[in-house]
């Protein structure tokens, strides 16, 4: 059986494009995230499976020592991170920053190939001393401490209007953020690399001079 680990080398030797085309041709949607979550490294791909945190505000604020206490759960989550998991961390209504230098290498420490925030960075310059990947909705310099809270955890979760679950794949670049489902994860990764297989015919033709409807009609696909 082929390993997750192996899985992930193979999809990161892809690009999101075609990842997208695979799914189209099996007649699948392609749930591509909003534009608005941008990469703190444009030229760093990320890929892993998701293991998702559901974070709300806490309204009025409280101490810093309640805080504490109410926070604790998330911190235990970095306990369970996995290789090749990319945490999927959503937040809305919250003005705090809501992944950081610190929780990075945590993660990293543990394997895990990045974040996905769907809400506020912090201490970028850390993170990028450690190179750590995130792709992340906005800034934020403020601690969550007594204003913020996980309230969901390996549940699933709504960016924009694509629910993640837990397990399915992400596949993060510059040029958009897609989400394959768990249960189709190795038969969309055959089917990307048999298309970029088919590309490289196309390239090698067209570039010695066929048009591309020639080169099309031989392969499939341009």
């Amino acid at each position: 059986m082929t390993s997750l680990n192996e899985i992930c080398e193979r999809y990161h030797r892809l690009y999101v494009a075609v990842v997208c085309d695979a799914m189209y041709e099996l007649g699948l949607e392609e749930p591509v995230l909003p534009s608005y979550l941008r990469p703190l490294f444009p030229d760093q791909r990320m890929i892993g499976i998701a293991h998702t945190v559901l974070g709300a505000p806490i309204q009025p604020k409280i101490s810093w020592d309640e805080g504490v206490g109410r926070i604790t759960s998330y911190l235990n989550v970095f306990e369970e991170l996995e290789p090749d998991s990319i945490l999927v961390s959503v937040n809305r209504g919250s003005t705090v920053g809501h992944f950081g230098e610190l929780t990075a290498n945590a993660a990293k420490a543990r394997g895990c190939s990045g974040v996905l925030l769907d809400g506020n960075l912090r201490d970028v310059e850390g993170l990028k001393e450690i190179g750590f990947q995130v792709f992340f909705r906005d800034l934020s310099p403020l601690n969550a401490i007594g204003r913020w809270e996980m309230v969901g955890h390996q549940v699933p979760v709504e960016i924009g209007d694509v629910v993640i679950n837990p397990g399915d794949l992400i596949f993060a670049e510059f040029e958009g953020v897609l989400v394959v489902p768990q249960d189709r994860i190795v038969e969309v990764l055959e089917k990307a690399e048999e298309i970029t297989q088919a590309e490289s015919l196309v390239r090698s033709e067209v570039q010695g001079g066929s048009t591309p409807l020639e080169s099309f009609n031989r392969h499939g696909h341009i």
